[in-house]
């Protein structure tokens, strides 16, 4: 396996579009890495260009410590699963996953050279690779489909050869670009944790695309949110989630997204056109001035308790609380989503601003739509963030 490093690398394509901004980014040895983000924000196409599928506009890129810029595709030892699979319809499975090896004996690969001077190098060949595609299909469950042909397959079984096709060629570095996006949800699960285990099983260097941050999540070492050709955080699912680095990242990471309330921030104490919530003092920069910006917390650092007659209609309760009234209670088994509006008068520019809380299911077993409630904020686990799309968490420094 290998490292991958990409340094200031651009792809700008004609008429000025520059899909994939200078980005930086080292791939460890045998790291599972996810580049996630929105259609159109630059993640296959920097794959591709990794790949060699795509001229690097800008920039340098390794593999294993070697530039590789201007190196083809087939020369650079790393294995592509694709979002279609593109399995050859007229092999069955067994000569689909032997391509790749059969296509390196054609062209002189080291194969035939570790057997020089054997009277049969051709039938050693042939055994070898026999002897590797079964081990392939011993691993991911093939055995059985070896004589099948694609067409024959569910898309489960299909993206399994594809995927087997791959890794019986031993590469260096494995890109699998949006590998589930064709397999229903239940497939999708099952798949994804076939392939975390065959990552801890080959201890493979994986560079792994997709748009959805779920999957991303629980599949990655490291995970690259990236977003209009640039990356916008690069770090664990974990601090992604817990840290995010601008308010993009809040807004994509995490099912359901982080709640964010525009306002300003001033004397330790954020307010919202009539929300007013006095914050821990974690942001000493700001407590002498008043400073734009979005507050943001999980839906899971929400509670909700029923308003009361004397809370009076819009009024906030002493501590983190903001009243709100429930518009929708999606149930999810032993958990429930309630999603909320913010009294009118209480939201920014008088608008409603939409709020949503994830709780236990007995936590909100009596709720309905209409329902006038509190939602009570953890503000130990509240963020602040820099006006705009992508503007910055604010530090405690």
């Amino acid at each position: 396996m290998a490292t991958v490093t990409l340094a200031q690398v651009s792809k700008m394509y004609d008429g000025g579009v520059r899909a994939v901004d200078a980005i930086d980014l080292a791939i460890n040895h045998g790291e599972f890495c996810v580049l996630v983000g929105p259609s159109g924000c630059g993640k296959s196409t920097t794959l591709r260009m990794i790949a060699g599928l795509e001229e690097i506009t800008d920039g340098v890129l390794e593999i294993d410590g070697a530039r590789v810029n201007d190196l083809p595709a087939k020369d650079r030892d790393i294995a592509f699963v694709f979002q279609n699979y593109a399995l050859y319809p007229h092999l069955t499975v067994a000569q689909n996953v032997a391509f790749g090896l059969e296509q390196r004996r054609a062209h002189g690969n080291p194969l035939r050279a570790m057997l020089t001077g054997q009277r049969d190098a051709r039938g050693r060949e042939s055994a070898h690779i026999a002897q590797r595609v079964r081990e392939v299909s011993s691993t991911l469950g093939l055995d059985e489909l070896l004589t099948r042909y694609p067409r024959e397959l569910s898309g489960g079984q299909r993206q399994r050869v594809a995927v087997g096709r791959a890794i019986a060629r031993n590469p260096k570095v494995f890109l699998f670009d949006e590998p589930l996006s064709n397999l229903d949800a239940r497939l999708r699960l099952e798949t994804r944790t076939q392939l975390r285990l065959l990552h801890r099983r080959l201890s493979a260097t994986i560079v792994y695309v997709t748009h959805d941050q779920e999957e991303a999540m629980t599949l990655a070492d490291r995970l690259v949110v990236m977003h209009q050709g640039r990356v916008q955080q690069n770090s664990t699912a974990q601090i992604a989630y817990e840290t995010p680095a601008n308010r993009f990242v809040a807004a994509f990471i995490g099912t359901p997204p982080m709640n964010l309330i525009d306002g300003h921030f001033a004397h330790g104490t954020f307010e919202s056109h009539g929300v007013s919530l006095p914050l821990p003092a974690r942001w000493p920069s700001l407590i002498n001035q008043s400073k734009p910006c979005a507050l943001g917390f999980r839906p899971d650092r929400a509670r909700i308790e029923r308003a009361t007659a004397h809370d009076g209609a819009h009024s906030v309760s002493a501590g983190a609380k903001i009243n709100a009234r429930v518009v929708a209670v999606e149930r999810l088994g032993d958990r429930t989503d309630i999603a909320m509006e913010v009294a009118r008068e209480s939201a920014m520019n008088g608008g409603q601003t939409r709020l949503v809380a994830r709780v236990n299911a007995d936590e909100a077993e009596h709720m309905r739509e209409g329902d006038e409630v509190r939602v009570l904020v953890d503000t130990a686990h509240v963020h602040l963030f820099e006006p705009g799309e992508c503007g910055a968490r604010i530090t405690a420094s």
